[in-house]
This record gives C-alpha cells, structure tokens and sequence, in this order.
C-alpha cells in the first residue's frame, strides 16, 4: 500500500514538475486564481523547499490547468526575489475570518505550515521540511520518550486580499 502511495505522490509530483517548466517558459502566472493576496514577512521562513527572505510578496492560488493540483505561487516584489511554487500537503476548511499565513518561529527565522483563507473558506497545510523537529526525544535506555524541544511562537502574518 506504501508503495502505491509513493508512486501517486511520485506521479502527481512529476505533473507538477512538467506543468511548472511548462509554465515558467512561457512566464505566466495560474491559470485559474481562487485567491489573491499581498503580505509582508517580517522575518525569514522556510515554505516548502524555498528560503524567502523578509519584505513584500504577492500570493496566488490556484491551479495551472483545469483539474490539476491546488498550487501557491509567490512572488517577491523587489527585483530578483523569490518566484516560487509551493504544492499544499492537505486542504481543509477554515475557521477564522481574517486570511494569514500561519508560521512555527523559532529564533530568526520561520516555517510556513498554513495558509488561511476565509473568503474562499480554505486553509492549505504544508509540509514540514526535512530535518525540522517541532519535539526532541530523549532515550533513557528502554525506550524513547519525547520531550519539549524549546519555546516556539506560532506567529499569523495577514494576507490582504487583493482583486484578481
């Protein structure tokens, strides 16, 4: 059953990776936008497999093609920053009224792990990177036993809604 698994992520990965050089060799944006939006990182996250450094990004999500798999697309407003496509890991419907990314802060820097969206009533959630760890383990010999790895702030940043 893993196997299989594996495999769909591993197909459905593969249209995302086609669509996307299709895509940016041409320049253009999602073809069919649910949400539109701006927001200001105050400090670095990690999303998905993308570094993006503090200021101003524009927020799109949508899909590439009819049928195809929810996407995130941002984009950063200053010259030579980040364009990234962020693939969601599950969407769920949302209970606050007010659009924010949902970040784990640890120190300097952050970690994407929901998008909010009221408006079209969807929060996305992202996967956490490689190597992240929300708990420590400690063995004490017979077995492990997880204990609190350190203070972390969970931190909303405000998604305006912008026209599309």
């Amino acid at each position: 059953m893993k196997i299989i698994r594996n495999l769909v992520t591993l197909a459905g990965l593969s249209l995302v990776v086609l669509a996307l050089g299709a895509t940016s060799a041409r320049a253009q944006s999602l073809r069919s936008t649910n949400f539109t939006g701006t927001f200001t990182l105050p400090f670095e996250v990690q999303w998905g497999h993308t570094i993006l450094p503090a200021g101003d990004y524009s927020l799109y999500y949508g899909r590439l093609f009819a049928g195809g798999p929810a996407l995130v697309e941002v984009k950063g407003k200053k010259d030579r920053s980040p364009h990234v496509y962020v693939l969601p890991q599950g969407v769920n419907d949302v209970s606050t009224t007010k659009s924010a990314l949902v970040c784990i802060r640890e120190g300097g820097a952050g970690i994407v792990r929901v998008l909010e969206m009221p408006e079209i009533n969807e929060a996305v959630t992202f996967k956490m990177p490689s190597g992240a760890q929300l708990m420590a383990n400690q063995h004490n010999g017979k077995k492990n036993v997880e204990v609190a790895g350190g203070p972390m702030l969970i931190q909303r940043i405000p998604v305006t809604l912008t026209a599309k």
